[in-house]
């Protein structure tokens, strides 16, 4: 039983291969990369493989958990929030 574990962890892992040619993987700005080479697709989708990822509406969170609006991911503002005062 066990070397067919193994054997059926090994094959799911290796369905999963990446594609180099998605948003994901351009830019670190997904979206800006999109509307730069997709203007009617302007946005980064992780859960879409056609088009490169591109997609004309922002993914719906619910639906897409894994989209974050370029500026929102690994950093501590949110986008447009310039963090100055006064």
């Amino acid at each position: 039983m066990r070397p067919l574990l193994f054997v059926l962890a090994f094959l799911a892992g290796a369905c999963r291969i990446p594609n180099p040619d998605h948003c994901v993987h351009r830019d670190v700005h997904s979206d800006a990369w999109c509307a730069d080479n997709s203007p009617a697709r302007p946005y980064c989708s992780p859960c879409v493989a056609e088009g490169h990822g591109c997609v004309a509406d922002p993914p719906d969170s619910d639906d897409c958990p894994a989209y974050a609006p370029d500026g929102t991911t690994g950093t501590t503002g949110t986008a447009g929030d310039d963090s100055t005062t006064g």
